[in-house]
């Protein structure tokens, strides 16, 4: 497969500012068409990013362009029909998290990805970050043995219980928590997770303040290994999501922590080795280069190439962002709002 007809679904501002720049950098690929609900949108966003053709229906898209692969960003309900309408015709796609609005629909997906042969990855961009791609690379290489205990922070302005997000309505706090959880928790959790082997045991605590949300998820797998995801909207409108890091500790005592999306400290059992140029202390200190990429740094380029590398082998590796890895995230994420409506419902 020389080079590669794509399709994208999707024209606003994560699409935008985040997936249609990182496909440009993609080799060997041809955007054919793209497709919003609005057609002065879908030849505003066809003008845009360069592609061929504008469609304000995607399945007449994807019946007419007969794509070797397809790109969708929208709410989670879209990412739901478009990726069940291309696992009918068999074209592998990658869809934004969440991979559907609930549980039953990431478990739809997944199922027929299983039965169908083709399949999708969903965009769990904190998975290809260049931090935890070096993070990745230190287990590999350095025999830092099993994960004993982890945790990862991820500090957000919002969604807070008055926003509507995805087409997720409601201020009642199952509505509010489970907008937060499909919104912002569903990253750490899916990164959280990927550390550990079958989970076991999700004990959630829940904590509802006004506009705002406290979350604190403990994860446990069969081998005993545990992290701990804290998520709040404790964070005043206009700073972003304001803190992402890891904290990760190992059975040899390698303990790794990561700033951020731009740097990481990484202490081996024994102190000052050399393991990259610079140091912090007694930890190897690697920074993300100054002038790189913030596509790069956070993922997102580096998810569309690792789909468009799926697509012209005809695989997909079990350890990526499948719609299987998918399910078991929204499944935990279904635990902790099961858990919450037990204790409401009890009170």
């Amino acid at each position: 497969m020389s080079r590669l007809k794509l399709c994208f679904i999707g024209g606003g501002n994560h699409a935008n500012r985040f997936i249609y720049p990182s496909l440009a950098s993609a080799r060997d690929v041809d955007l054919a068409a793209v497709c919003t609900r609005s057609p002065e949108t879908a030849e505003a966003t066809r003008q845009r990013h360069g592609a061929d053709r504008a469609y304000s229906d995607y399945r007449l898209m994807i019946d007419r362009e007969k794509p070797d692969a397809l790109l969708i960003v929208g709410p989670p309900r879209l990412h739901f029909e478009a990726g069940r309408y291309c696992l009918e015709k068999r074209v592998p796609f990658f869809i934004e998290k969440p991979s559907g609005e609930n549980l039953a629909q990431a478990q739809e997906l997944a199922d027929k990805a299983a039965s169908s042969g083709c399949f999708g990855q969903v965009g769990y961009m904190m998975r290809h970050s260049a931090v935890i791609k070096q993070v990745r690379a230190i287990c590999a290489t350095e025999n830092t043995g099993e994960l004993l205990y982890g945790t990862v922070k991820y500090f957000t302005s919002g969604p807070y219980r008055a926003n509507s997000t995805y087409g997720l309505e409601g201020t009642d706090d199952l509505s509010f928590l489970w907008r937060y959880l499909m919104v912002q928790a569903v990253h750490p959790v899916n990164l959280a997770a990927s550390f550990l082997g079958d989970i076991v045991e999700v004990a959630p605590d829940v904590q509802f303040s006004g506009e705002n949300i406290v979350i604190e998820i403990r994860l446990r797998d069969r081998a005993g290994g545990r992290m701990r995801v804290l998520l709040h909207t404790l964070v005043a409108p206009g700073y972003g999501n304001l803190q992402f890091n890891t904290e990760l500790f190992f059975a040899n005592r390698t303990m790794i922590f990561t700033d951020a999306f731009h740097a990481l400290d990484y202490y081996p059992p024994e102190p000052q080795k050399s393991y990259f140029p610079a140091s912090n202390g007694n930890a190897a200190r690697w920074q993300f280069a100054t002038f790189g990429s913030n596509n790069v740094k956070m993922g997102y380029e580096t998810e569309v190439a690792s789909f468009l590398d799926c697509v012209r082998k005809g695989t997909q590796p079990a350890d990526t962002t499948t719609l299987a890895d998918s399910l078991k995230t929204m499944a935990i994420l279904d635990q902790v709002r099961a858990n919450v409506a037990s204790i409401q419902n009890k009170a």
